[in-house]
């Protein structure tokens, strides 16, 4: 074997087998079902009947008793805002669970004057560990928040605009804002009970909004009563319960993955499988075919 074929059998030993330490490698992306690592929402998944959403075209047609998790680190495109809209309108109901990402698009387009304040919620008091994980335990009677005492958020921001009847969870009044992020409370920082859930009645359907996804997440679900609330948001679902993860963070790997899930989709066609049969022979024949300047007709 020459040197040159040793190089490009190298080569091609090493991409399949890159290929398949990828393809077995676990993802941590945050919020994600595949993900079984403290940011991810594998729990969500193993003990409720839920079903994630790699893209909002796969809504159901009719989604009447249906619930929705929309957490939308990314924006959504207009197509996506009607689909949205449309599964409300249809009698489903949306949690909307957002603290920095693109939450106010989505009620912009609702009609929901409420809005993500998108400014840090800290107390120094009522907290888990530190400031930044708020305890909460002003909550208002509702299916969502039924046999649930407290939560504990996670970098959460708080509601604004929001009126007293459509709040359902409430932080203490120890409670600030951070507008600054120095982590401790100025003068000119409000302070006091702020909302942090509540829920909408829109058409037919009805929209919770929670102003932290951490909620969802592995490492959050055994704090306080939180796994209770997320039992209750897909107790009122009759078992539809959707996981939108079109909208949320991708990390290299889950990029690479996708690629590599796109080729292996396209090998198992038969095309795919006659093209990788042809590339395969070729390979194992070419040292078999006749060298340039070989043969009968170059004898003298």
């Amino acid at each position: 074997m020459t040197l040159r074929r040793l190089l490009v059998s190298l080569a091609i030993s090493l991409v399949v087998i890159l290929a398949v330490m990828t393809w077995f490698m676990p993802l941590d992306d945050d919020f994600r079902v595949e993900n079984t690592f403290w940011n991810g929402s594998s729990e969500l998944d193993s003990h409720q009947l839920l079903t994630p959403l790699e893209t909002l075209d796969d809504l159901p047609a009719v989604p009447e008793g249906a619930t929705l998790i929309l957490i939308p680190y990314i924006q959504l495109t207009p197509s996506e805002l009607e689909d949205v809209s449309r599964f409300v309108a249809g009698g489903g109901i949306l949690v909307l669970a957002d603290d920095y990402g693109y939450g106010n698009q989505v009620l912009s387009h609702l009609g929901i004057e409420t809005r993500f304040s998108g400014q840090a919620l800290l107390d120094p008091l009522f907290s888990y560990k530190n400031e930044q994980l708020p305890r909460v335990f002003n909550l208002s009677p509702d299916l969502v928040t039924d046999g649930v005492d407290s939560l504990v958020l996670n970098h959460a921001t708080c509601l604004i605009d929001i009126g007293a009847g459509d709040v359902l969870a409430m932080s203490s009044s120890f409670s600030f804002l951070d507008l600054n992020n120095d982590r401790k409370w100025d003068e000119d920082e409000p302070t006091g009970a702020m909302p942090v859930i509540s829920s909408h009645i829109l058409a037919s359907g009805r929209v919770i909004l929670v102003s932290d996804p951490s909620i969802f997440i592995n490492s959050m679900g055994t704090l306080e009563d939180n796994y209770g609330i997320i039992e209750n948001i897909a107790g009122i679902s009759s078992s539809r319960l959707f996981l939108d993860q079109s909208h949320l963070p991708c990390s290299d790997l889950h990029h690479t993955k996708d690629l590599l899930a796109d080729v292996r989709g396209v090998l198992t066609t038969p095309a795919g499988t006659l093209a990788l049969v042809a590339v395969l022979l070729i390979i194992i024949m070419r040292p078999m075919w006749p060298r340039k300047g070989g043969g009968i007709g170059n004898q003298e």
